[in-house]
């Protein structure tokens, strides 16, 4: 197993911390929705509610430079096993899924640069622009499914490691601190993964019927909960669960072993 350098490990921290900071506002955004019956927000709303602030230029940059280390981290990650996965089947879909993070977050990343540069419209493409653009290639139906089968892994995925508490064993801290900090993580990384299981769902729908219209992103899985029955309570449980995401990420720039596997412990 390859360790990593320091300068990873400290770029991993400040990804942790940025990825951190946009759930945070994306679950205030979220709840305050439910209470205030508007529309669920996602992370380029995030983004925008940064970037309004008077120190909102210097702070999308660096958020930017946080979630660049992200990447980075998720590459190093994926590409040399700091981890210890290994090379099974499962351990390999496991590096996959974290390469694919390492491309979203250097997305999210661009959207920070493209919002605090103002660089064209900052509006992004649509979930559902992208997958009619998606849909045009060459089995493009079969990609989407393949996209949306991906989202609705990593959503069990964080369901699963929620359920059984898997984090804790890449955590270094107290008893009496996991006290608190186990809770949290776990509400957090259920509810993020509820939210992919209705993104990866309608994307998959999508490309089997060839259907772009029915693709959601995270905006849309929320309004989606929003519309159910008691959907103010379920939307304001949701943005509740995104804080506490943003909390368990920002917990794990502090605490998470980086790039030691815990069976090497």
């Amino acid at each position: 197993m390859t360790s990593p350098s320091s300068l990873v490990r400290l770029l991993a921290r400040m990804g942790y911390t940025a990825r951190g900071l946009v759930y945070l506002v994306v679950g205030g955004l979220t709840l305050q929705a439910a209470l205030d019956l508007e529309e669920p927000a996602d992370t380029r709303d995030a983004l925008q509610t940064l970037f309004a602030q008077s120190f909102g230029t210097p702070l999308l940059i660096g958020l930017a430079a946080g979630l660049v280390g992200y990447a980075v981290w998720r590459a190093v990650q994926s590409l040399l096993d700091v981890d210890n996965h290994g090379h099974d089947p499962r351990s390999l879909c496991i590096r996959a899924a974290l390469l694919v993070s390492a491309a979203l977050h250097l997305g999210l990343a661009w959207a920070c640069i493209e919002i605090a540069l103002q660089l064209g419209s900052g509006g992004g493409q649509p979930a559902r622009q992208v997958a009619r653009q998606v849909l045009d290639w060459p089995a493009g139906d079969w990609l989407l499914m393949g996209a949306g089968l991906a989202i609705f892994i990593a959503g069990a995925a964080h369901i699963y490691k929620g359920a059984t508490g898997g984090f804790r064993d890449w955590f270094d801290a107290s008893d009496r601190a996991l006290l608190w900090i186990d809770p949290l993580s776990r509400f957090g990384l259920c509810a993020r993964g509820l939210i992919f299981l209705v993104v990866g769902g309608f994307t998959i729908y999508a490309g089997q019927y060839v259907e772009p219209d029915a693709v959601r992103g995270m905006r849309g899985a929320l309004q989606w909960i929003q519309a159910r029955a008691f959907g103010r309570l379920w939307l304001g449980l949701f943005g509740v669960g995104l804080l506490a995401f943003g909390l368990y990420s920002m917990t794990e720039a502090w605490v998470r072993r980086v790039g030691l596997s815990p069976h090497k412990q």
